[in-house]
């Protein structure tokens, strides 16, 4: 009996948080604020309310800057993103002082993700 309820704990705590996953992580948000990161051919963009898990957060990804697949992408504050985003990756480097620095994020956005617009 406790080996049953051990186990599904741990399936149902492993299923609540796909977020953790070091996959792409499917996410859906507004674009609320970006700038272009000066070392490196990214847009740092924060997106307020982001959900990619069971509770809705505030977040930055780095946004590649290449052709996109659709002909009408854009990506801009005010419009709502959806796609998918590869975790970990700090792609945005920033300038300062003496050398190139990175910027945090939770990671790249690929470029197949869709906008609103």
């Amino acid at each position: 009996m406790k080996n049953s309820t051990l186990i599904s704990f741990v399936f149902l705590c492993v299923m609540a948080f796909p977020s953790l996953s070091h996959a792409q992580v499917p996410f859906g948000g507004l674009d609320v604020f970006e700038f272009p990161c000066t070392c490196s051919p990214f847009m740092f963009t924060l997106f307020a309310p982001m959900f990619f898990g069971p509770i809705p957060l505030a977040g930055a990804l780095a946004v590649p800057d290449t052709p996109t697949m659709f002909s009408f992408y854009e990506l801009f504050p005010t419009a709502w993103a959806l796609g998918t985003f590869t975790p970990g990756i700090q792609a945005c480097w920033m300038y300062a002082v003496l050398g190139c620095f990175p910027v945090p994020t939770l990671g790249m956005m690929d470029p197949f993700t869709g906008t609103s617009l």
